[in-house]
């Protein structure tokens, strides 16, 4: 997924910041091809650098740190673990 105009203009508005979290909105979950249950909150990573959008949930009533070294190191490992789904095994 990508960064929409939204995130765009909020990064336009912060411009020392690298990422931003936020939660994702209804049309969004909706392209989830697992939807989270019910006690979970829809939440998503964006990263300024390429736009790309890292989603997520937690636990309803939990929440992450909005901190950008945080968000990187979180970001990243979402990255990993998305990829290495859409990887061929190897042999």
């Amino acid at each position: 997924m990508h960064a929409t105009q939204i995130d765009r203009m909020w990064f336009q508005a912060h411009p020392d910041r690298l990422y931003r979290l936020r939660r994702q909105t209804p049309a969004e979950v909706g392209l989830w091809p697992v939807q989270p249950g019910p006690d979970f909150a829809p939440w998503c990573i964006i990263r300024r650098a390429d736009s790309v959008m890292e989603v997520f949930a937690l636990k309803a009533g939990n929440a992450w740190d909005d901190h950008d070294l945080e968000l990187e190191q979180f970001f990243d490992s979402l990255r990993e673990a998305a990829l290495a789904t859409c990887s061929p095994p190897r042999s």
